[in-house]
């Protein structure tokens, strides 16, 4: 699994990325080669005025699962990080379980 950062009027810190990468393996390594690429994108949003301004956009791609993009907005980056990869965990487990169960059902109905 390719993991790539973006950040954007954040300073790409150490600790952030070390940080995210033990979220990521946390969450994602279960699926092995059903994940091909991540890109995280941590932002602030709305500079230094405060509040729940902080974004990371996760992006997952494989074969099975195309394409899955979502986000997380919170005050600080490090939770924005741990709430959008969870949410990403929990999103490719239920891809992965309903890719399964088509393909099941596929074999279901032939006749051998």
């Amino acid at each position: 699994m390719k993991v790539d950062f973006r950040f954007r009027s954040i300073e790409a810190r150490d600790e952030l990325r070390e940080h995210a990468m033990r979220r990521i393996q946390f969450h994602l390594s279960r699926f092995g080669d059903e994940i091909t690429a991540v890109l995280l994108r941590i932002a602030d949003i709305n500079g230094p005025r405060g509040g729940e301004d902080k974004r990371c956009q996760v992006t997952v791609q494989g074969p099975k699962i195309g394409t899955i993009i979502l986000d997380d907005l919170d005050s600080s980056p490090f939770s924005s990080v741990d709430l959008a990869v969870a949410r990403a965990g929990r999103t490719v487990g239920r891809t992965l379980e309903r890719a399964r169960g088509e393909r099941r059902r596929g074999l279901a109905h032939h006749t051998f």
